[in-house]
């Protein structure tokens, strides 16, 4: 017959008593092992002293029963998804995986590269100093996951910190018992990086290029350049996303990078190349991440352009529009859909009309 019990375990002050749950027989965790106790974080007196102390045990003993009852039920239906919670043999990457979940594409990229990291096998008794240490270092040298080039070093810090707040997380439930986060250092973000951006005249031999391969990649290509748009934002933008009403134009969608909601105002010139309208649909529906590795580079070429340039170049070059137009750094982080301002670490609003004010400016 299951059983599940409330013992006591004396402190090492002879005061106080530490509570856990004894299981008969020993449950089996999701990774295979034998549980027999699960320690609560409880704690009563061995002989209260006065009323308050009676009270007080009284109230822990009412709490320990409160989750001894929930145990017992999941145990004789064998549900033990409180176990991998708060057992250090628990898997650290499902944990990662399920808190990652509506958190961006930063956590998604960060759980990817902590998966090759550690070989896709990792428990909560691993995460150490150390360990944590070696993975910022496998960062700041591996390659992309799709590419071939070294990861940037302020992508590298971004991943880690995605990474080491997910250990902080582990640390506030209780399930990594040691002060972790704390102790290791972060990757320094480099601000002088050379970002790459097209000028105006090679902005207008894109559209003047002839390019019938894939006219959504060139649209695509030419709304960023206007909007700021993200590539993974503009594979997902979709026309019910989107109000065309004049000077007053706008999309509203939520950032994929950081699943933050944005109403973002457009230009008259962003909306010639978002095609004929719908009711709804992907704008650019023959657009993909193979179409845009393989073509842009074709692309680029036809507009006789030598640089370097990524999807993420044409993001680099509305910024640089704005900034010639005269807008200031808080303008275009907001009309990035930043958060904060890198360079300046600085957050700032502004009103639906300086934002408007500054993209008709590009007209």
């Amino acid at each position: 017959m299951s059983k599940v019990s409330i013992r006591t375990r004396p402190k090492k002050d002879g005061v106080m008593a530490s509570i856990f749950l004894e299981f008969s027989p020993p449950l089996t965790d999701p990774t295979g092992l034998p549980v027999r106790y699960e320690f609560l974080d409880l704690e009563k007196y061995i002989k209260p002293a006065n009323h308050i102390q009676k009270n007080l045990n009284s109230t822990v003993d009412e709490i320990a029963e409160g989750i001894r009852c929930e145990r017992y039920l999941k145990y004789v239906h064998k549900n033990y998804d409180w176990v991998a919670k708060n057992n250090p043999n628990g898997d650290f990457l499902d944990y990662f995986d399920k808190n990652s979940i509506n958190r961006g594409i930063k956590f998604k990229c960060s759980l990817s590269y902590f998966s090759r990291f550690c070989e896709h096998e990792c428990k909560f008794k691993n995460i150490t100093v150390s360990y944590c240490e070696q993975f910022k270092n496998y960062l700041l040298n591996t390659k992309g996951l799709h590419r071939k080039q070294k990861l940037s070093n302020n992508s590298a810090a971004s991943y880690f910190n995605a990474f080491m707040s997910i250990v902080q997380l582990a640390q506030s439930d209780g399930i990594i018992r040691t002060d972790i986060f704390s102790k290791v250092s972060r990757i320094v973000w480099s601000h002088d990086t050379n970002k790459e951006y097209l000028n105006p005249k090679e902005i207008k031999r894109i559209k003047r290029a002839d390019f019938p391969e894939h006219p959504d990649l060139k649209r695509a290509v030419l709304f960023s350049i206007y909007t700021g748009l993200r590539r993974a934002d503009i594979l997902n933008l979709d026309w019910k996303d989107i109000c065309i009403c004049g000077e007053k134009s706008y999309m509203k969608i939520i950032i994929s990078k950081t699943q933050t909601p944005v109403t973002l105002p457009l230009s008259s010139i962003a909306i010639e190349f978002l095609g004929k309208p719908k009711q709804s649909g992907s704008v650019f529906e023959n657009l993909s991440i193979s179409i845009i590795h393989k073509w842009l580079p074709v692309l680029m070429r036809k507009a006789k352009i030598t640089k370097h340039i990524t999807f993420h170049c044409f993001r680099h070059t509305f910024a640089m529009q704005l900034l010639e137009t005269g807008a200031d750094i808080y303008t275009i982080a907001t009309l990035l859909g930043h958060k904060s301002v890198t360079s300046t670490q600085v957050y700032a609003r502004m009103s639906p009309e300086e934002a408007r004010e500054a993209v008709l400016k590009l007209i």
